[in-house]
């Protein structure tokens, strides 16, 4: 390590300044919450300046044909289609090419149990299945030096990422509303941390804007994640009498038509409704619904390719971007 001439774990830093591994990781990477005061004292323990840009890292081990998947912690079920999709296409590609894969979880303030298979050497790359503003799980896998693959976009060019094409998707879906006589269309959103649902929102706002249309924002909720936020947004943008409600991903779909049918308003007769994601979860759904499809499977083999590739020693395209399928049903109609 530089300032010392040798290596130093982050774990060590960490239990000798009694704080936690990803504090350390902040204050080394100067992203992130972490008073000047602590930034100080792991740079002064590290033997580094403030200006020195190189972190502790582990000793290099030999490989172990493990790869991690780092999964957000509110996904411990895994009843998330879109996810559990995912999961086979890595699983799959992982075999072919002779490795194990490994689940992990965290959340934006915890990653411990990344941190532990890092330091362990237990893995030789990760897999990001959800990417997030301001990911620490970016910072770690930074400071650590092991190689990594996203999927979903991330503002660093140089993070090789997965991606379906989400803006252009919600785009076509809005433009087609819009085609069907649609005016007043309700955008029911998630949480904004997640990169996929501002690009939903992104295109979204740019399939209203090529048809003239400014948007109403009384009419776009966002941020809904549990079900009490999802009554209540639907509750208010029904007040202000949509043509049509656009749900950002499957669930809010299902929960949406679900809510609308014992409130006896009737679809498509009465409001339509559509969805940017597509998954099993909408087949049994009557009417059926007009949705996205990607392919799941697909977006985690490629993934999991580039990472492999990328252990291989191989030029890998730092971002890959899968297509998707608009499909116009009952719901819509």
């Amino acid at each position: 390590m530089s300032g010392t001439g040798s290596s130093m774990k982050i774990a060590e830093i960490a239990d000798a300044l009694g704080v936690s591994k990803t504090t350390v990781s902040r204050a080394l990477s100067g992203k992130g919450r972490v008073s000047e005061e602590t930034r100080a004292k792991v740079f002064s323990y590290a033997g580094l300046t403030s200006t020195d840009t190189t972190a502790p890292r582990t000793v290099p081990q030999g490989p172990t044909h493990n790869l991690s998947l780092v999964i957000p912690k509110h996904f411990v079920r895994l009843d998330l289609p879109f996810l559990r999709k995912c999961m086979g296409g890595i699983c799959t590609m992982a075999a072919q090419r002779g490795y194990d894969l490994l689940l992990c979880y965290v959340s934006e303030t915890d990653t411990v149990q990344l941190e532990r298979q890092l330091d362990r050497h237990k893995v030789d790359g990760v897999i990001l299945s959800r990417t997030i503003s301001n990911d620490p799980s970016v910072d770690l896998l930074k400071q650590y030096g092991v190689p990594f693959v996203a999927i979903g976009r991330i503002d660093d060019p140089d993070i090789p990422q997965a991606d379906n094409d989400q803006t252009g998707a919600a785009c076509e879906m809005t433009r087609l509303l819009l085609q069907l006589g649609t005016r007043r269309i309700a955008y029911l959103g998630g949480s904004g941390t997640y990169t996929v649902n501002a690009d939903r929102l992104r295109g979204f706002l740019r399939g209203l804007a090529e048809f003239g249309i400014t948007a109403d924002q009384s009419l776009i909720r966002t941020g809904l994640e549990s079900d009490e936020q999802r009554t209540d947004a639907l509750e208010a943008v029904l007040e202000r009498h949509p043509d049509c409600l656009l749900c950002c991903d499957d669930r809010l779909a299902f929960d949406v038509v679900r809510e609308l049918r014992a409130r006896h308003i009737h679809i498509p007769q009465d409001l339509r409704v559509a969805s940017l994601y597509d998954s099993e979860l909408l087949v049994g759904v009557t009417p059926s619904i007009s949705a996205v499809q990607f392919d799941a499977e697909r977006i985690g083999s490629t993934a999991c390719r580039m990472l492999l590739d990328t252990l291989a020693g191989k030029d890998v395209a730092k971002r890959q971007l899968q297509g998707y399928q608009v499909i116009l049903r009952e719901s819509t109609k």
